[in-house]
């Protein structure tokens, strides 16, 4: 099981928001089919840019995804990471 939390995963999904399944993900929890390989594709790129740190953070958040699976919005995503 993926070590992160939501609330980090959250953290790390703030830079790469892509006004797609990534923004999905960042706001609402929400895991699609197209989520895993974009993700993907933004932690290649970033290993090509030479960031390879952010690359593996971006890996983990993939794992996590690949753990929990596809799944409509989570109910209270953001409430939950604040604490509310």
């Amino acid at each position: 099981m993926s070590d992160l939390t939501d609330a980090q995963v959250r953290e790390i999904l703030r830079t790469h928001r892509d006004g797609g399944s990534i923004s999905r993900f960042y706001a609402t929890g929400e895991i699609t089919a197209a989520t895993i390989p974009t993700l993907g594709v933004v932690a290649a790129e970033l290993d090509e840019q030479g960031q390879h740190e952010e690359s593996e953070r971006v890996d983990d958040v993939i794992r996590y995804a690949a753990e929990a699976g596809e799944r409509p919005p989570v109910d209270g995503w953001v409430s939950k990471l604040l604490g509310g």
